[in-house]
């Protein structure tokens, strides 16, 4: 039996005890150690006084694609083409795309045992000891201080890609992102490992750089009359971004025409897309990416789904490369999308290993047409919700590589200040029982990505107006397994 399958794993002791006993410094013991979950509801509210459904850590182990330099993190994974997904806005976001469930504690109902007072007041005498001592009052940080102590509590907590703090401005963005908008200019960039040259592989459609007439493979050579020579894919973002309202004049050489041009562009807020389609026509296959379960994506992706079906569509690859994870509700809907009524989405655990299975909401769009869901080390949390749901009910083909494992529904407590904590409350498991925490879902189809390719996206596709034998030749390994698996079957 493994960790996972027994609760009683939540009760491990300190590690420390036994050096601690062997030192005289033991703490009391209590044998109800973390035996003690404090109740969940599912009326959406929290005595946290968080009523939010809850906000994804863009990827919480992992960040999100930047959208003014990027949501958090690169949406390409690490190694590919040295490349880093980045869209110049101004947001943040915790990695591996963490996804915020539903219930919420009932803090009320929970007692300190002996272990956590004692450690609580340890903490406390040592800031004391800080406080009233230390001599360089100059470079005592009281809030720093707290903010790092808090973190350093979450990670020792080992819930990878997921449980994790945000300052009130970190929070404020995230809130943003989540809404369904970014603020910047809205472009995507990579650098060439050999060259070191940046180039725009895309822009976000509508957004500031795209009105501007900024095109897929220009290369960034300026900013403001800086060059961008021998510089980061992180100093090149730090030049673009700025206030919003603000001018920024970027140089790039177009290599079409061979043109230098100077494009003045003002930063600005704009929607992002979170769905999006490129349709091979030649083989009435819809690559369909979904870059975050943000709200509002379902309605998104139903709409991409219905276009699909009046072009004739035979096949469909649903990207979720690079997702990092959003809202539980959307990955419901987007799961319930595919499957007919009655199937199981996921299964929900407690400390206790009390279950709750959630079932699709009842309104299937597409049931039948042949479908691979593409992942990677990238695909975290609500985008695991979706593929484990899909593969554990035989809809679609998983392909790609070996997802994240982040496993646990996250809840929103609110702090005094406006800073807040996302921490793991539950256990996810897919519909037959698979745990995801640490171990990921495993494709039926391995396929891996070339360490000089990258993944090509319906936005790059479309703006470079690709044909499917462009789309053979991009290098994109995943991509064109998934197209030649749905043209056998």
């Amino acid at each position: 039996m493994s960790s996972y399958d027994d609760p009683g794993w939540y009760e491990q002791r300190d590690q420390n005890a036994s050096q601690q006993q062997a030192q005289g410094t033991q703490p009391p013991e209590d044998d109800d150690l973390y035996q003690s979950p404090a109740r969940i509801h599912n009326d959406g509210s929290s005595p946290s006084s968080s009523t939010q459904p809850g906000i994804p850590s863009r990827d919480a182990g992992g960040p999100r694609p930047s959208l003014n330099g990027s949501p958090g993190k690169s949406r390409n994974s690490s190694g590919r083409f040295g490349q880093a997904f980045v869209t110049i806005a101004l947001m943040l976001i915790a990695f591996t795309g963490g996804w915020f469930g539903h219930q919420a504690y009932t803090s009320s109902l929970f007692s300190p045992n002996d272990q956590s007072r004692y450690y609580s007041n340890l903490l406390q005498q040592a800031w004391t000891i800080i406080d009233q001592n230390y001599v360089d009052r100059k470079a005592i940080n009281y809030q720093q201080m707290s903010y790092d102590a808090i973190r350093a509590m979450l990670a020792d907590l080992h819930d990878k890609g997921h449980t994790y703090f945000l300052s009130p401005d970190e929070l404020k963005a995230q809130l943003q992102e989540l809404s369904g908008t970014s603020s910047g200019i809205g472009i995507y960039i990579q650098q060439d490992p050999k060259t070191n040259q940046i180039t725009i592989t895309a822009t976000v459609p509508g957004a500031p750089a795209d009105k501007a007439g900024f095109k897929s493979g220009d290369i960034i050579k300026a900013v403001n009359g800086t060059s961008t020579a021998g510089k980061s894919l992180d100093a090149v973002r730090a030049l673009i971004e700025g206030k919003l309202g603000t001018n920024v004049n970027i140089t790039v050489l177009r290599p079409s025409t061979k043109q230098t041009l100077t494009i003045p562009v003002k930063r600005a807020q704009f929607s992002i897309p979170n769905v999006i389609m490129h349709y091979i026509a030649e083989t009435h296959i819809a690559h369909i990416q979904v870059m975050g379960f943000d709200s509002g994506v379902t309605d998104q992706l139903k709409t991409a789904l219905i276009q699909a079906r009046k072009d004739g569509v035979k096949g469909i690859i649903l990207d979720l490369r690079d997702n990092p994870g959003g809202y539980l509700q959307e990955a419901i809907d987007t799961a319930s999308l595919f499957l007919p009524a009655g199937k199981t989405v996921l299964i929900e655990q407690d400390a206790s290993g009390n279950r709750t299975v959630d079932k699709v909401n009842g309104s299937p769009l597409d049931t039948q047409t042949p479908m691979v869901v593409l992942v990677n080390g990238n695909t975290a949390s609500a985008a695991e919700i979706v593929s484990g749901a899909l593969q554990d009910n035989n809809r679609a083909t998983i392909m790609g590589t070996q997802t994240l494992g982040t496993g646990t529904v996250l809840n929103e407590f609110d702090l005094p200040d406006g800073s807040a904590i996302f921490l793991g409350v539950m256990e996810w498991l897919t519909p037959k029982g698979h745990f995801i925490r640490n171990q990921g879902i495993t494709p039926n189809v391995v396929v891996n990505l070339p360490a000089n390719a990258s993944a090509l996206t319906p936005n790059q596709a479309n703006q470079q107006h690709l044909s499917l034998q462009q789309i053979l030749q991009s290098g994109d390994t995943q991509l064109i397994n998934a197209i030649k698996y749905l043209q056998a079957h």
